[in-house]
């Protein structure tokens, strides 16, 4: 299949785990630098408009954007994304025999010891979350319950790139795009390099800020 084909089916995916559609849109990018190495920008960013909320998709843009070598990058961020191991590292860092609750109302987290939230993006002051545990996090603010966040490969973006984020999911439309809340509560982020604090995991990103993608277009 031609990369733009496989650009096409990404970019027109009503949804998809965040990690999973970088990691196809990833494949195809390198594949399309490879082959026509000008279109890439037009291609990241029709990617970005339809899935503006996928801390990963802005992840593999800015990457292979700045990249020396494009394909080698984009083949690199595929299999990043493909091997993550943040599921591993967050076991790991839980308190033993801790109570944990992915979803649920107030009940639910009033009997929990640690509230998990698995987020499409983060950045400085906010996250993207799907709407439907929305309830659960604003149950566990109100009972005071620790909200431990989990964000993998490429979804922690640097502060320009989260509010261009932010811009773009602002004005989406007609597709699903998570939703943006506030970091109160959370007092751990756990990663691809293990548990931190908000502000520790935030201050170490990995992803740069190209201009091409900072800029309305």
């Amino acid at each position: 299949m031609h990369p733009i084909e496989r650009l096409r089916y990404v970019a027109r995916a009503g949804w998809g785990a965040p990690d999973v559609l970088a990691a196809e849109a990833a494949w195809a990018l390198a594949d399309l630098a490879d082959r026509e190495a000008p279109a890439v920008l037009p291609a990241c960013r029709r990617l970005l408009d339809r899935h503006p909320g996928c801390g990963p998709m802005w992840w593999v843009a800015a990457r292979i954007l700045t990249a020396g070598d494009p394909v080698t990058e984009g083949e690199r961020c595929a299999e990043a994304l493909e091997c993550d191991g943040t599921d591993e590292l967050f076991d790991e860092a839980l308190p033993a025999g801790a109570r944990i609750v992915r979803r649920g109302g107030v009940s639910d987290a009033a009997s929990a010891d640690i509230v998990v939230v698995t987020v499409d993006a983060l950045g400085p002051g906010g996250m993207v979350v799907d709407a439907d545990i929305l309830g659960l996090l604003e149950a566990a603010r109100v009972v005071e319950v620790p909200i431990w966040v989990e964000a993998g490969v490429g979804r922690i973006l640097p502060p320009r790139l989260w509010e261009a984020l932010a811009t773009k999911l602002a004005s989406a439309t007609g597709i699903h795009t998570g939703v943006m809340v506030e970091l109160t509560g959370v007092e751990r982020v756990v990663g691809p390099t293990g548990a931190q604090p908000p502000r520790v995991a935030l201050a170490g990103t990995d992803c740069p800020e190209p201009p091409e993608l900072l800029a309305r277009w």
